[in-house]
């Protein structure tokens, strides 16, 4: 029963976070971000390109983040179509990571994705939204477009979920939505 209540509270919310994007993909196609090894990147070069894009906002130094980290790399292994990159940001400031904390983390636990740089203001950007709380997933439609957003952990299948069922036109509230 607890379980229900807990899933159905992630939907509400999700639906709920679902509705807010102030900011249009041509904002993602100009923001760039700086990776781990310094050098600067444009999103437009990872976002809109014809396919679906996962972007997992975290930082080593929250733990329900590095929690997650498993999942997003099974995510990854499960669906090699859908490219995943990450943006990671001090916490509990979310001011501008911290390099020397993420080379720390990422040489005692590696990723096999792109990972970059940011602050509050540059993941808000990117996400369409303000930046509420980490660890966050965002989903981005194959033109470029964040068109859902995880706040907190998240199963694997609820984005794959999402992925088949999404149709651009198609009200999360309506009797039509899978």
């Amino acid at each position: 029963m607890k379980f229900l209540c807990i899933r159905k509270l992630k939907l509400i919310l999700f639906i709920f976070l679902l509705g807010l994007n102030p900011s249009s993909s041509a904002d993602v196609t100009k923001l760039t971000l700086i990776d781990t090894n310094g050098v600067v990147r444009a999103m437009s070069d990872y976002i809109g390109q014809e396919t679906w894009v996962l972007v997992n906002v975290w930082s080593p130094t929250c733990s329900f983040c590095v929690q997650e980290l498993p999942k997003i790399s099974l995510f990854k292994k499960s669906n090699p179509e859908v490219p995943v990159i990450a943006v990671t940001l001090d916490y509990p400031s979310f001011e501008y990571g911290r390099i020397d904390i993420i080379k720390a983390f990422l040489k005692k636990y590696p990723q096999d994705y792109p990972m970059f740089l940011a602050d509050i203001g540059q993941v808000s950007d990117l996400i369409g939204m303000r930046l509420v709380g980490i660890p966050l997933v965002a989903l981005f439609n194959p033109e470029g477009k964040p068109v859902a957003r995880w706040p907190g952990e998240i199963e694997i299948d609820e984005i794959e979920k999402f992925i088949a069922n999404f149709k651009e036109d198609n009200d999360p509230l309506s009797s039509e939505f899978n």
